[in-house]
């Protein structure tokens, strides 16, 4: 389990202007039901960094960069997961010895500051997965907005992963088939956010599981604005195959975007 501490927090109201995004965006994104989101700033952010444990330097070693945001009641997150070590390594769901039909789906855990859970879900998703990572090289794990469970004190405290990294030598990790995003197109409306476009299967491998796909938002800082995921989009994929797609989600800062990602992947 990793437990992080804040390093950055911010609170702010968004009011600056939509930049590079697809008509009807100027319309305002309401507050989620639920829990009275009013009592909430509009905008929380913060960054954590988790790197190896003290102690003699292992060969298989990580790190994990996360930006959390809660805009307008919404939880997401971006992950990024890295290699530092000199072998390959996987990230996983430190519980997979009791969770082993959840090897890649962890329970990640935003508190306030008080201890309770502004979120506590599996929504999130490894891209691709599994990823067996060689040196130097980078994962993503993404959560598109989830509603907030509980306004709690309305400060940003620990953020629960549950996510590890391991060795690979061992293991019978299959890799995921990564599928090439292109072509994405996206607009906002009433609060959600919708993203359009292309993968394709660019291997000869052919793989039973429906795509996940996720995408990133970015400020023109390169900072994390919001994410749109999505599972089991349409039906298996053929090798070589190449089709549309369309997802949507609440939670992103619409009025900050100034560049998307896309990446996606079949079991």
């Amino acid at each position: 389990m990793i437990r992080s501490r804040r390093r950055l927090a911010v609170m702010l109201a968004a009011t600056t202007f939509l930049v590079a995004c697809q008509s009807g965006a100027d319309a305002p994104s309401p507050l989620a039901s639920g829990p009275d989101a009013t009592q909430l700033p509009e905008l929380l952010t913060a960054r954590f960094e988790v790197g190896p444990p003290p102690g003699p330097i292992k060969p298989f070693r990580g790190e994990v960069i996360s930006e959390v945001q809660v805009y307008r009641g919404y939880v997401s997150m971006r992950l990024v997961l890295r290699n530092t070590g000199e072998e390959p390594v996987t990230f996983l769901n430190t519980l997979y010895d009791y969770e082993p039909l959840q090897l890649y789906e962890p329970l990640v855990r935003l508190e306030w500051t008080d201890g309770t859970a502004a979120s506590n879900t599996r929504r999130g998703r490894f891209f691709p997965t599994p990823a067996i990572l060689e040196p130097g090289e980078e994962a993503v794990y993404l959560m598109g907005g989830q509603q907030v469970l509980d306004v709690g004190d309305g400060e940003i405290g620990d953020l629960v992963t549950h996510i590890k990294y391991c060795p690979t030598r061992g293991m019978d990790d299959v890799p995921g088939v990564p599928l090439q995003v292109s072509d994405l197109e996206w607009d906002e409306h009433d609060g959600m956010t919708t993203v359009r476009g292309t993968i394709t299967e660019t291997t000869d491998t052919r793989r039973f599981g429906r795509p996940s796909i996720g995408v990133t938002f970015t400020d023109a800082e390169g900072s994390f604005v919001g994410a749109v995921v999505a599972d089991d989009v349409g039906e298996p994929m053929q090798a070589g195959e190449s089709r549309s797609f369309e997802i949507s989600g609440p939670g992103v800062r619409a009025e900050q975007v100034s560049a998307l990602t896309g990446v996606a992947w079949v079991r």
